[in-house]
């Protein structure tokens, strides 16, 4: 139920609350008046019906005592007069047709004995009626009594009337007071609250252009219809700075981001040209030396065409590995055994650490499932571990861990091999930059500075990241985070492991 009805229903029933009582009240003051003014009357009467009867018994003149009384009878508010004489006879009756009740009341012998007046009211055939009774005295030789009654039904038709005319006034007035209160409401209240109420929707659905009609006058309404459209009118002018500051902001993000790619062009064509410089420079000397010493040895030509070729292979290298970094990898992920897999590449680095006078050590939980592709990983996994044994030119000690459950991402858990050495670890200004293309801090000809980069992108498309830290005993710590595989086998079927296409192009890869 809206306001404005429950406003209207509660004015209503108060008014009519207030009306009834009111017309209550005033009912019963109005019966209790006419009651009232019906005994005075009936009083009034009986006291001069008391003095005229006493004259009349006092000169002798019974006779006109009927007269009197049939007279009196006549009147239509009388309901009848009865004379008693001393021994509480009925003497005469104003009409012979009043009940038997009346004729034989039993407060007359009290009042015939006591010389009081009684007054009563008495049920006579259904019928209230109000009596009194008031004795006759006549010198000390005889004292009788009358009776006269008049009924109660002249004023309770009084006050039916009042009642019903009470009934129709207060239900006209509550009908007037209805729909001057529904008019006022709908004009004063329920359609400013509609319009208020519509305009909120609207700016709440993102229309701050919607402005509301104000209503004339000076009311409430009116100011608030005012303030709302001021509100819309600001809402609209902040969004539209809004708009343009988130424009202005665009733009210079994309100025940024363009300048961004510009400057990644940029050290990617200086990588290219300082990886390819090198052995185009030494193509192009050993090409002269050919060129002007046309009657070199066969010895000469054939180590200058081996040097040559040995050069060009470094091109072809760096161009594939760039093509690699550029390409869709199409995976072919199945679940792997950490532990197993790690186990099988220590048999492939073995042989570099041993010359490179490095310890190899493995920690890992009993079967850490992952979903990942067998050659790609064996990738990453070769590019991290060559990059830890030559970062430990006199020896030291290289630590590879699996463990599971390290992490939470997007509601899948994910496990974690990392690869620890004791060499001297990332200087800190190379640690953002350390997945850059060509960012290498290797001597010139020991590595492209694209490993760790194509080693970022493929466990990236694994759905997985890789951390690069300093260890606090010393060294570098690479953690490769990959997702866990949806269930856990207890029986792992063994596959030979194959030759990656991709082992050679990564030994000359680093950090």
């Amino acid at each position: 139920m809206s306001t404005s009805k429950r406003l209207i229903l509660v004015l209503t029933v108060i008014v009519g609350a207030v009306m009834a009582a009111a017309n209550t009240f005033s009912l019963r003051q109005r019966e209790a008046a006419l009651q009232t003014a019906m005994c005075n009357e009936v009083r009034a009467h009986a006291l001069t019906l008391q003095i005229a009867l006493e004259d009349i018994y006092a000169v002798g003149r019974s006779d006109d005592a009927q007269q009197l009384i049939n007279r009196l009878g006549r009147n239509s508010r009388i309901y009848g007069v009865i004379l008693f004489d001393e021994q509480g006879r009925v003497a005469m009756l104003s009409d012979h047709l009043i009940a038997e009740d009346m004729r034989y009341p039993p407060e007359l012998e009290q009042v015939i004995s006591t010389g009081e007046e009684k007054e009563f009211v008495r049920s006579i055939n259904g019928q209230d009626v109000f009596c009194i009774i008031m004795p006759i005295d006549v010198g000390v030789q005889w004292r009788g009594a009358f009776e006269i009654a008049q009924p109660l039904s002249f004023v309770e038709a009084d006050v039916a009337r009042a009642r019903r005319d009470s009934i129709i006034t207060t239900t006209l007035l509550l009908s007037v007071i209805f729909l001057a209160v529904l008019v006022v409401m709908r004009s004063s209240l329920s359609l400013p609250i509609k319009e208020l109420l519509g305009g909120a929707a609207a700016v709440g659905h993102g229309d701050l252009d919607y402005r509301v009609i104000v209503p004339k006058g000076r009311s409430e309404f009116t100011q608030l219809a005012r303030e709302f459209n001021r509100m819309a009118e600001r809402l609209s002018q902040q969004r539209r700075a809004a708009a343009r500051r988130l424009e202005e902001r665009l733009a210079l993000e994309r100025d940024l981001r363009h300048g961004e790619r510009l400057a990644s062009v940029g050290r990617l064509a200086a990588g290219v040209a300082h990886e390819m410089g090198a052995p185009l420079n030494v193509i192009d000397a050993r090409a002269e030396q050919l060129l002007t010493r046309p009657n070199s040895s066969v010895e000469i030509y054939q180590r200058n065409l081996n040097i040559i070729r040995t050069q060009v292979e470094r091109i072809t290298r760096i161009v594939r590995q760039l093509l690699d970094l550029a390409r869709p990898y199409n995976l072919q992920c199945e679940q792997i055994d950490l532990a197993e897999f790690v186990a099988n590449m220590m048999e492939q680095i073995e042989a570099d650490a041993t010359r490179a006078g490095v310890d190899l050590e493995v920690l890992s939980e009993d079967q850490v499932m992952v979903d990942a592709d067998r050659d790609f990983l064996r990738q990453v996994f070769l590019n991290i571990c060559l990059n830890g044994l030559q970062a430990m030119p006199s020896g030291g000690r290289l630590r590879i861990e699996c463990a599971g459950d390290v992490a939470d991402r997007d509601g899948r858990s994910f496990a974690a091999l990392r690869i620890k050495d004791t060499g001297n670890g990332i200087a800190p200004e190379n640690l953002d930059h350390i997945f850059d293309p060509f960012h290498t801090t290797k001597e010139p000809g020991q590595g492209t500075g694209l490993g760790l980069t194509v080693s970022h992108r493929i466990v990236k498309e694994h759905g997985g990241w890789i951390e690069a830290a300093n260890n606090a005993e010393g060294g570098a710590i690479f953690t490769i985070y990959l997702p866990k595989a949806e269930s856990q086998p207890v029986e792992l079927a063994r596959r030979p492991e194959k030759e990656s296409v991709k082992q050679n192009e990564s030994a000359n890869t680093g950090r």
